[in-house]
C-alpha cells in the first residue's frame, strides 16, 4: 500500500481531536500530542468573562492585567476550572468544613455519593458539600457560579478532560 503524507494545522487538529469521529481524532493524535489538542486558549475564557454584566471593577482589572501578560497562553481543563473558582470565588476564599460549596461531577455509576444533586445534562449533576471538605474538588461559593463554569467548560468542548482514566 502506497503511504502518503498530509500537513494539517494545529486547528484543524484540535477540530477533529474533539470530535465524536475515532479516525479523525486518530489523525490527529499522529500530529499532535494528547497534551497540547486538550489545552485551552486563555485568552479567549478571559475574553469571556470579561464580557459578563456582573463583573466587578476589581475583577476587569484583573482579568485585564492577566490578559495582557505576554506568557499566558494555554492551559489545561483542571487548572483552567481552579481559574475560573478563583475568579468566581474571590483569589482568597477556600472552603471550610460547615460553609457550604459547590461542584459539578461527572455522574457514572458509584463515581459520587451525593445527596439530592441538581442534573445539568445527561452526564453532569452539581452538589453540593457543607460537613466536609476533599481538597481534589474544586468548590464554588454559590451555585450559580458552579452552573456558569460548568456552562463554560462545556462550551469549551473539556468536561471530560477534567476527569481521565487512571
Amino acid at each position: 500500500m502506497e503511504e502518503r503524507y498530509v500537513t494539517i494545522s494545529f486547528e484543524k487538529a484540535k477540530e477533529w481531536y474533539n470530535s465524536n469521529n475515532s479516525s479523525l481524532k486518530e489523525i490527529a493524535l499522529q500530529a499532535f500530542d494528547k497534551e497540547e489538542l486538550e489545552q485551552i486558549d486563555l485568552k479567549e475564557v478571559i475574553n469571556l468573562l470579561l464580557s459578563y454584566t456582573e463583573i466587578t471593577n476589581t475583577q476587569r482589572t484583573q482579568l485585564e492585567s492577566l490578559k495582557n501578560r505576554k506568557n499566558i497562553s494555554k492551559t489545561s481543563a483542571p487548572k483552567l476550572l481552579r481559574i475560573l473558582a478563583c475568579y468566581f470565588n474571590g483569589e482568597f476564599w477556600k472552603k471550610k468544613e460547615g460553609e457550604e460549596g459547590y461542584f459539578f461531577y461527572k455522574k457514572e455509576g458509584g463515581f459520587m455519593n451525593t445527596y439530592s444533586p441538581k442534573v445539568m445534562d445527561k452526564y453532569w449533576c452539581i452538589s453540593s458539600h457543607t460537613s466536609v471538605c476533599y481538597p481534589t474538588l474544586v468548590y464554588f461559593k454559590r451555585e450559580k457560579d458552579c452552573k456558569e463554569a460548568y456552562n463554560i467548560m462545556k462550551s469549551l468542548d473539556k468536561l471530560d478532560a477534567l476527569y481521565t482514566d487512571f
